[in-house]
């Protein structure tokens, strides 16, 4: 009866400190503001939408607007009718463009240099976040800007 009693409590705290670890380690995924430890991955947990495989990248992080702006350039793989469907982007209108105008883009300058055809938008206010997501389904390319709350 100990030897089971003592069995089961290793076996719980080992089960707490794994659970408390993995807590421990995606928390510190979702606070990270550089560009360089897990980048993609806290774009991901930080606005809730996919990253495929990419070609290229670029980040930016200002420190003074506590604000993070991305760039990604999809592989040529990537079903961008799908990914679009995924992550519900929406359709660029030209009444909504006034809210992506100004925003700090960084990576392949202004996505908007050749008008908005084909082009996808996605934003949102979250508890730690707001978030503007730029998506130019013939080029493959995604532009993501964060200003975090905190």
């Amino acid at each position: 009866m100990k030897r089971n009693l003592l069995i089961a409590l290793v076996v719980i705290a080992f089960m707490s400190i794994m659970f408390f670890s993995f807590k421990t380690f995606i928390s510190t995924i979702n606070n990270q503001r550089n560009c360089e430890f897990a980048n993609i991955d806290n774009i991901e947990i930080n606005v809730g939408i996919n990253i495929p495989s990419v070609e290229s990248s670029n980040c930016n992080y200002d420190d003074v607007k506590n604000e993070k702006s991305v760039y990604f350039k999809f592989d040529k793989d990537v079903n961008i009718n799908e990914y679009c469907s995924l992550n519900k982007f929406s359709k660029l209108k030209t009444s909504n463009l006034e809210d992506y105008l100004d925003l700090n883009y960084t990576g392949n300058n202004n996505p908007f240099k050749k008008g908005i055809d084909n082009f996808y938008s996605k934003s949102e206010a979250r508890y730690s976040n707001n978030y503007h997501a730029i998506l130019n389904a013939k080029t493959k390319e995604l532009w993501i800007v964060i200003s975090f709350k905190d």
